[in-house]
């Protein structure tokens, strides 16, 4: 992968040349144009424009945006519709259900107990559900993949990071947390390097956490992107034949991708709440 796109360059230069000074744009010069953050350009929204651009509304914050409309409807109409007692739900609101109960049962409550993880589902639904969807918004066609941005990565790895700081000082207490940090029968004079070591492992966990959740979203893409670039680049329509399947069957891969993503995400915060609630044990 790294070698393929560090030859894009020299074959769109080549490609260009010999097109002339007619062509616009370079291969890679497209492929950053679609994976990057920018100015949002539908042409639906043209006239709200200066509004947009004033506001600092981007492509990624347009489609965050967008998310939480698409969550806020899906959960007010499907999640309270009315049924008879011990009916089982259906249709939209059977999956959404499931996926809420999988969360609770097997993220929250599985890595940090009943108490714990009823306390924090709501988080990680939240979380969850999220991600999720900004992740399907970026393979739905002219839209935008948020999660691929290391600035939003960035935000949820931050809300992350001090939802178990915070979970940790409530259940051990300020001193307890800190004491945690070197484990029972450490030699004293191993305490001050452990607690270096462990400071250091707690402000790794967020970047982890972010870079994961971004080149994991924008390598797929940018996969894609080739596929379908390589019809051009070459001029050949023969390309085609290999280059469309691929690109469908890595646009398939990249909806399993979005599941996969959104529920490590939301697993490793469970986990990383779940060492800090559970570490007096």
């Amino acid at each position: 992968m790294r070698r393929l796109l560090m030859a894009l360059p020299a074959a769109a230069v080549a490609y260009g040349a010999g097109q002339g000074e007619g062509h616009e744009q370079s291969l890679p010069e497209v492929i950053m144009h679609h994976i990057s953050n920018g100015p949002v350009e539908y042409a639906f929204l043209a006239p709200f424009a200066p509004f947009l651009e004033q506001w600092g509304i981007s492509k990624a914050v347009l489609m965050m945006l967008a998310a939480a409309a698409i969550l806020i409807v899906l959960t007010g109409v499907f999640l309270r519709v009315p049924r008879a007692a011990g009916a089982a739900p259906q249709g939209m609101a059977n999956a959404l259900e499931a996926l809420v109960v999988f969360v609770r049962d097997e993220i929250a409550i599985g890595n940090m107990g009943e108490k714990w993880g009823r306390r924090f589902t709501p988080f990680l639904l939240t979380l969850f559900f999220f991600i999720l969807t900004c992740n399907l918004l970026g393979l739905v066609p002219g839209g935008f993949t948020a999660t691929s941005n290391l600035n939003v990565t960035g935000a949820l790895a931050v809300v992350s990071f001090f939802t178990f700081v915070v979970a940790g000082m409530i259940s051990l207490g300020p001193v307890g947390y800190i004491k945690h940090m070197v484990p029972r029968g450490t030699p004293r004079l191993m305490a001050p390097i452990v607690v270096v070591l462990e400071t250091i492992s707690l402000f790794v966990r967020p970047i982890a956490l972010m870079i994961r959740l971004g080149a994991n979203m924008t390598a797929g893409h940018i996969v894609i992107l080739i596929m379908i670039g390589f019809i051009f680049l070459f001029q050949n329509v023969a390309v085609s034949i290999v280059s469309i399947p691929m690109a469908v069957a890595i646009t398939l891969l990249e909806l399993i991708v979005a599941f996969i993503q959104a529920y490590v995400f939301t697993l490793l915060t469970a986990l990383y709440i779940g060492m800090v609630v559970h570490s007096s044990h």
